[in-house]
C-alpha cells in the first residue's frame, strides 16, 4: 500500500533533508495570489463592511438567502431594482456552503481576484507569445497595483465584472485568430454573465476592442473586418441567453419595473446625471486619477530612466509586429477613459476593469526591470496597506462601523422599528434583521402609535435630548436611536 510519501514522490532520503514539495518557480507563481489572501486579511482584521455601498449588497444579499427569492432581489425587503443578481448569487452560494457571513462572502471576492490575476497573465500571453519576460511579471504588476490592492479587498462588483471582460476579450481573440464561431459564442456567454454582474456598462468595456479591430487586426492571419464583425454580433446574440434566463421572470415578478429602472433609470440615468446619488463629477476626473494606476511602480527608479517616448518611436519605425497588440491595449483604454469620462455619473471603481489593459502596457515596457523590484515595491504596499488599516482601525474606521447600532437592534429585534432617513438596507446583514424597518417622515407622530418602538434617524449633532435610546457617531454626524417618551 503507497504511503502519504509514495503518493507525493518522495523517499526517506528527500524527506529527511526537508525537500521541498514546491520547486522556486512553483512558489514565484504561488506569490502573488498569497499576496492577494494576505490583503484580503488585513481587511477582515481592521476593516469593518462599509457604508453604503459594501453594507447594502450584503444586506441585499441576506434578504435574498432568507426568502429563497432568486430572481429579484430586495432591499429592506422591497424590491431592490438596480443592480442584476449575479453577485449576490455567488455569494448565496457561498453562504449556503458555508453560512451567511462576511468571511464566506469575500471568499467570492478572493476568486474573482484570483481570477484576474490569472486571466491578465494569459491575455498578456496571448498578445505576445513567447515573451516570458512579460508574463512572469503581469501577476504583480496586477496584484501589486493600488488599484488592485483597494478594489480586491471590498464587495462590489467591478473585480467579478473584470473576469467577464478579460474572459470574453480572450474569447474573442480566439475567434480572431480561428474563425470558429463557437468562441464567438463563449466570449457572447461571458458578455451575458458581465450584464448579470452590472448590467450593460460591460458593453463599453468590451465593445471598444470589438469597434477597433482594423487596427489591430492580424492582416496576414487574421479574419476580415466584416467577418469578425459578424461574429461580434454573434457574440452580442450569444449574450441574451444567460441574460434572459434571468431577466424574462424577474420581468413577468416586477410586471416590466426591473427592466425599466435598470436598463433606463440606471442607464441612462448615469449617463446624464438625472439618477439620484449619481455622483455627478466633471469631464475630467479619470484623468486626474490615472497616475494612481501608475502607483507603486512610478517610484522604482528603473522605471523612471525608461525612455519610453524612444522606445515607441523605435516601435513604429521598425513596424515591429508587437504594435498590433499595443494599439489593442492603447487604443481600447483610451476609447474606454473617453467614454467613461462623458459620462455624467463617475466613480474610481467603474474604470477598475480597465486595469488588465493598462498593466499589460506596462508589463511591455517594464519587462527589463528586474522582477524582484516589483515584487518588492508590491510588499511595501502590502506593508502599507497594513500599516494604514490598524491605525485607521482606531481612527477613522470607528466612524464606518455600524456593528455597535446592529448589536443595538438585535437585542431589540423584537419591537417595532423605524427609519426617518434615505435608508439603503445599512443594518439588515449586520443585524441579521428578518423583517423591514418601517419608513416614517415624522418620527414624533409614529413613535405616539408605537410607544414600545424605535425610530432610528440621522442627526448632524450628538443631541441631548431624553428621547435618544442609543447614539453613534458616523461620518457625517450621528445615528441615533429615539424612543417614546410615552
Amino acid at each position: 500500500m503507497l504511503g502519504w510519501k509514495d503518493m507525493l514522490g518522495l523517499n526517506d532520503n528527500d524527506f529527511w533533508r526537508g525537500s521541498p514539495i514546491l520547486n522556486p518557480a512553483q512558489v514565484e507563481r504561488l506569490l502573488p495570489y498569497l499576496f492577494l489572501l494576505a490583503l484580503i486579511c488585513i481587511a477582515l482584521g481592521f476593516r469593518p463592511l462599509l457604508p453604503v455601498d459594501e453594507t447594502r449588497y450584503l444586506s441585499v444579499t441576506w434578504e435574498m438567502y432568507l426568502s429563497g427569492q432568486i430572481f429579484v432581489p430586495t432591499m429592506n425587503f422591497a424590491p431592490y431594482l438596480q443592480k442584476p443578481p449575479l453577485l449576490f448569487w455567488l455569494i448565496d452560494l457561498a453562504w449556503g456552503i458555508f453560512g451567511a457571513s462576511r468571511v464566506a462572502a469575500m471568499l467570492v471576492i478572493i476568486v474573482a481576484s484570483s481570477l484576474v490575476i490569472w486571466l491578465t497573465t494569459r491575455l498578456a500571453k496571448t498578445l505576445f507569445p513567447g515573451r516570458d519576460d512579460i508574463a512572469s511579471r503581469i501577476p504583480w504588476l496586477v496584484a501589486g497595483s493600488t488599484v488592485f490592492v483597494i478594489y480586491s479587498t471590498l464587495i462590489l462588483f467591478d473585480m467579478l465584472l473584470t473576469v467577464f471582460v478579460l474572459a470574453a476579450l480572450l474569447s474573442l481573440l480566439a475567434f480572431a485568430r480561428s474563425g470558429n464561431r463557437w468562441h464567438a459564442v463563449l466570449a457572447g456567454l461571458f458578455i451575458g454573465l458581465g450584464v448579470l454582474t452590472k448590467g450593460p456598462v460591460v458593453l463599453i468595456h468590451v465593445g471598444a476592442p470589438i469597434l477597433l479591430y482594423p487596427f489591430w487586426r492580424d492582416r496576414q492571419a487574421g479574419l476580415t473586418t466584416p467577418t469578425f464583425l459578424a461574429g461580434a454580433g454573434l457574440a452580442i446574440l450569444a449574450a441574451l441567453i444567460p441574460v434572459a434566463i434571468w431577466l424574462v421572470p424577474a420581468t413577468i415578478q416586477t410586471k416590466g419595473n426591473f427592466v425599466y429602472d435598470l436598463v433606463w433609470n440606471q442607464s441612462a440615468g448615469r449617463v446624464t446625471g438625472n439618477l439620484h446619488n449619481s455622483h455627478g463629477r466633471p469631464f475630467y476626473f479619470y484623468i486626474v486619477l490615472l497616475p494612481i494606476m501608475l502607483m507603486p511602480w512610478i517610484f522604482i527608479p528603473e522605471v523612471r530612466r525608461l525612455k519610453l517616448g524612444a522606445r515607441i518611436r523605435g516601435l513604429i519605425d521598425t513596424r515591429s509586429p508587437d504594435l498590433r497588440a499595443l494599439r489593442l491595449l492603447s487604443f481600447s483604454f483610451v476609447a474606454v477613459l473617453l467614454v467613461f469620462s462623458a459620462i455624467s455619473g463617475k466613480q474610481p471603481h467603474y474604470v477598475v476593469p480597465m486595469l488588465p489593459f493598462a498593466t499589460i502596457l506596462f508589463g511591455y515596457f517594464m519587462a527589463e526591470i528586474p522582477l524582484a523590484k516589483l515584487r518588492n515595491s508590491a510588499f511595501v504596499l502590502l506593508a502599507i496597506f497594513g500599516i494604514g488599516h490598524a491605525a485607521a482601525s482606531a481612527t477613522a474606521f470607528k466612524r464606518e462601523d455600524l456593528m455597535p447600532l446592529a448589536n443595538f437592534i438585535d437585542e431589540r429585534k423584537n419591537a417595532d422599528w423605524a427609519i426617518a432617513f434615505d435608508y439603503q438596507d445599512e443594518v439588515g446583514f449586520l443585524a441579521r434583521l428578518q423583517k423591514p424597518l418601517e419608513r416614517t417622515d415624522n418620527p414624533e407622530e409614529w413613535l405616539r402609535s408605537h410607544p414600545v418602538g424605535y425610530v432610528i434617524d440621522k442627526s448632524k449633532d450628538a443631541g441631548i435630548s431624553e428621547q435618544i435610546a442609543f447614539r453613534l457617531h458616523v461620518e457625517r454626524g450621528y445615528l441615533v436611536v429615539l424612543k417614546s417618551q410615552h
